[in-house]
C-alpha cells in the first residue's frame, strides 16, 4: 500500500517507517526534515511544513494519491518553558487540519498519534480509561484534544476510518525529550545524582518499539475510535530511576527531594487496545533500558 507518513525523522517514526519498509510498502513522507538511515533512502520525502496549508498543498499534488495516513508528527515540547498555546495549536491541530485537507479520502484507514498527557493530572488511583475526562494541563496536551475532536469529526464527515492512539510515556534510544526516563539517564551517564520530587507516584512506561508495533497493528486492523496504548502497568518513578542506576552502574546517587506538586498516578487501563488488537508489549520496563544508557553513553562521548 501507498502511506503518507508524517513525522518520519522523529523518536517514534523512525521505527514506524522500518517496519512499513519490512512491510513492503511504498512510504511518502512530509515535513521539515527527511529520515535518516537506510529507512531514509527507501522513503519518497517531500518537505514541507505542516504549518503552510500551500507547501501542503504542492506536496499532495506532486505526491498524488496515498491509501492511508499515520500522522505521527507533532510540536512536542522538549521542556515545559517551550509549552506555548500558540506553537503548540498551530502544528498539532492546524498541521492536521492541513494534512487530512489535502492527502484525505473517503474509505482510508488513518492513524492519528495523540497521548496521555491529555488526561493531566488525574484523582484517584486507578487506571485511566479512555472515558476519563479529559483534564490537560498543558497546551500539548490541549492541543492534543482539540486535534482528537477534529479527527473524529473528519471521520464521520468525509467517511473515513481514523484511530487516535493515545500513548502513555516512550522510552528507548534516541529519545531526547526532557523527561524523566531521559533526565535520570544523562544523569547517570554524567556521573551526577539523580534527583527525584517525592517518587511514590505510579507511570506507565512502554518501549517505543512496541509503540511501533502497535501502530501497525492498529493501521492494519483499520481501527476507528481513541485507544489508550501503554502497558497498563505502574512503575514507581522511584523504581524507574533506581533501575536507571542500577543499569547504568551505579556511579551516581539518587536524592530525594519534596514534592513540588500534587502526587497523582497515569496509568492507562489498555484494555480496548488489547481487545481489538491482540497487542502484548514485547518489553516490560527496564527492558530495552541497557540501549537507551548506552546510546546517551556514546552521544556523551562525542561530546
Amino acid at each position: 500500500m501507498r502511506v503518507l507518513l508524517t513525522g518520519a525523522s522523529g523518536f517514534l517514526g523512525r521505527r514506524v517507517a522500518d517496519l512499513l519498509v519490512a512491510g513492503g510498502h511504498d512510504i511518502v513522507a512530509i515535513g521539515r526534515s527527511a529520515p535518516g538511515g537506510s529507512t531514509g533512502r527507501a522513503v519518497h520525502f517531500m518537505a514541507a511544513d505542516l504549518t503552510d496549508g500551500d507547501q501542503v498543498g504542492v506536496a499532495a499534488a506532486h505526491a498524488g494519491a496515498v491509501d492511508s495516513i499515520i500522522h505521527l508528527a507533532a510540536m512536542v515540547p522538549r521542556d515545559p518553558g517551550q509549552d506555548e498555546a500558540a506553537a503548540a495549536f498551530a502544528v498539532n491541530v492546524l498541521g492536521t487540519v492541513h494534512l487530512f485537507g489535502a492527502f484525505g479520502r473517503p474509505g482510508q484507514a488513518n492513524i492519528v498519534a495523540s497521548t496521555a498527557e491529555v488526561y493531566g493530572l488525574p484523582h484517584g488511583h486507578g487506571p485511566l480509561r479512555e472515558d476519563t475526562e479529559p483534564r490537560p494541563l498543558s497546551w500539548y496536551g490541549a492541543s492534543k484534544i482539540a486535534a482528537e475532536i477534529f479527527c473524529r469529526t473528519l471521520e464521520h464527515h468525509d467517511e473515513m476510518r481514523i484511530a487516535v492512539l493515545r500513548f502513555t510515556v516512550l522510552y528507548g534510544h534516541g529519545d531526547t525529550i526532557q523527561r524523566a526516563i531521559p533526565n535520570f539517564v544523562r544523569s547517570a551517564v554524567a556521573g551526577e545524582p539523580i534527583r527525584i520530587f517525592g517518587g511514590e507516584e505510579l507511570r506507565d512506561y512502554l518501549h517505543v518499539d512496541d509503540a511501533a508495533q502497535a501502530v501497525i497493528l492498529a493501521w492494519e486492523r483499520r481501527l476507528s475510535g481513541i485507544y489508550n496504548v501503554g502497558s497498563g502497568k505502574g512503575i514507581a518513578v522511584r523504581d524507574a530511576a533506581d533501575a536507571v542506576l542500577r543499569l547504568a552502574g551505579g556511579r551516581s546517587a539518587l536524592e530525594q527531594h519534596p514534592r513540588q506538586k500534587p502526587a497523582a498516578d497515569i496509568v492507562l487501563d489498555v484494555t480496548r487496545f488489547r481487545e481489538a488488537t491482540g497487542f502484548s508489549p514485547a518489553r516490560v520496563f527496564p527492558d530495552g533500558l541497557e540501549e537507551q544508557i548506552a546510546w546517551a553513553a556514546a552521544a556523551d562521548a562525542r561530546l
